[in-house]
């Protein structure tokens, strides 16, 4: 348990004082950590075996003297020292025999106690530093007391290491089953919609549709990207900050529209194929679920870790946290702080500081990555969105095929050569298409990244001189005489 331990005896002039100084180092360090008899022991508990065992745990006894404290005497007129049942003396014995740190506290006009009148189990005490308190000058004797026996008591509260697992780059192998799956996508699209039936009209044909339709939400997709990076980028930008500022929860229930938009286009687009070519609906409704499923999974897990983030916090940041969540981060940390009243405890003031270093790297870390070239930001940041432009422009492509085929048996020369280019030109569309949108994206993203981390920086500031201000005066033991 550990702690400090307060060792008085009660008298008019050390009682108060005694139960002031509890308080400040309480407040400070938490009720659990400082042991007064008077206050920590529960009704019914034997209190001989509470105070050896609260002295035992302890790291630092604080001997409380007043003046007159060495003359004490009981009603028969013998010193309370010289007994051998008093329990001031005997939590001392015990400390000194245990090794641990015992301070004398003088008490205004009380002077150190010489060797030669205590008695020899106690002697030892007169050689301890002591530390003087007195009533012109409380607060900042308390206060430099408080910052001596922070280095003297182990913190109550330990960082909580961050659980989540740094981020699986898939490599080499994401790039094998992309370049597999594009492959089977060229190969299985225009199966599935020639088997088992006779060729559609050429101005009838699902696959055509379908591809058209797919170029279609790829133009889409990109003039989405560049409304958002041209004439509403600061409304978007602002709407962004507002909404990441705010949980994990709103977050997704001011986004959903998007995803549910996109899914219904597909739903459409499946129900479409499905009367006309059921094999090439399959193959799409299983390409939607492929998709879908991680997705919606990855929004349940963010839901559960942004709770568990506002009760277990202050927790370390992961590795290569996302945007939104150190900005939520620094907002709670914000929001934590202005409800503080100063002075601040040992334990908040511990909790802030780790936070602000852990957003302080996190932060220093999205500046990193706002400096990162095309290649690198597509290999560390978007494999997977890069991996599903590639499917996406396959697919495409073995739409066109699915289109041409079937009416290319009976063409020769230049009508055939001309009649097979349409999957070239669907490909070139397609990649025209994708690339703009990634690089809009990247370098949206490239200049977020950079006034975000101005922006942070910033409210981080802001956010540790509240902490230190809360934590006034300064953590650190005054550079005053002490008295032997």
């Amino acid at each position: 348990m550990g702690g400090v331990f307060i060792n008085y005896r009660r008298s008019p002039r050390a009682t108060p004082a005694v139960h002031r100084l509890r308080e400040r180092l309480g407040r400070h360090f938490g009720d659990a950590q400082v042991f007064l008899d008077t206050s920590s022991m529960l009704p019914g508990n034997r209190y001989p075996d509470d105070l050896r065992h609260r002295v035992h745990e302890c790291e630092v006894l604080l001997v409380t003297i007043p003046e007159g404290w060495l003359e004490t005497r009981d009603p028969s007129g013998k010193r309370c020292l010289d007994r051998a049942g008093d329990w001031v003396r005997h939590e001392i014995e015990l400390a000194l025999a245990a090794g641990k740190t015992v301070i004398p506290l003088l008490l205004d006009a009380a002077e150190p106690p010489p060797p030669e009148l205590l008695p020899a189990s106690i002697r030892d005490l007169s050689l301890r530093q002591a530390h003087r308190v007195t009533a012109d000058d409380w607060d900042e004797a308390v206060e430099e007391l408080v910052a001596t026996l922070e280095t003297l008591v182990a913190p109550e509260w330990a960082p909580i290491p961050c659980e989540e697992r740094p981020p699986r780059r898939p490599g080499r192998l994401l790039g094998w089953a992309t370049g597999l799956l594009a492959a089977a996508l060229c190969v299985l699209v225009p199966w599935a919609a020639t088997a088992g039936g006779p060729a559609p009209e050429p101005d009838d044909d699902p696959a055509a549709l379908l591809a058209l339709a797919s170029l279609g939400l790829m133009g889409l997709v990109l003039g989405a990207v560049l409304l958002s990076c041209g004439p509403v980028r600061r409304p978007v930008q602002a709407w962004e900050r507002d909404l990441q500022d705010a949980t994990q929860e709103n977050y997704l229930q001011a986004t959903y529209p998007v995803p549910v938009f996109l899914l219904l286009f597909a739903a459409v687009v499946v129900i479409q194929a499905w009367g006309r070519s059921p094999g090439l609906a399959v193959v799409l409704m299983l390409g939607m679920c492929i998709a879908v499923g991680p997705m919606a999974a990855r929004f349940v897990r963010s839901l559960k870790r942004d709770r568990e983030r506002w009760v277990r916090w202050p927790e370390a940041m992961p590795a290569a946290a996302p945007v939104a969540v150190v900005r939520r981060e620094i907002a709670r940390l914000d929001v934590r702080t202005q409800g503080w009243n100063a002075p601040i405890r040992r334990e908040q003031r511990d909790r802030a500081r780790f936070a602000l270093a852990e957003l302080a790297e996190a932060v220093a870390a999205q500046g990193r990555a706002a400096e990162r070239g095309r290649l690198l930001w597509l290999r560390e940041a978007q494999p997977w969105v890069f991996s599903g432009y590639v499917l996406w422009l396959a697919l495409t492509v073995a739409l066109t095929l699915a289109w041409i085929l079937p009416l290319g048996g009976g063409l020769e020369g230049w009508d055939w050569a001309r009649l097979h280019a349409a999957p070239v030109a669907a490909g070139a569309v397609g990649f025209g298409l994708a690339w703009t949108t990634m690089e809009c994206t990247y370098r949206y993203q490239r200049r977020q990244r950079r006034m975000f981390h101005t922006e942070a920086t910033y409210r981080l500031a802001a956010v540790e001189a509240r902490v230190n201000a809360l934590s006034s005066p300064p953590r650190t033991r005054l550079a005053t005489g002490t008295e032997r």
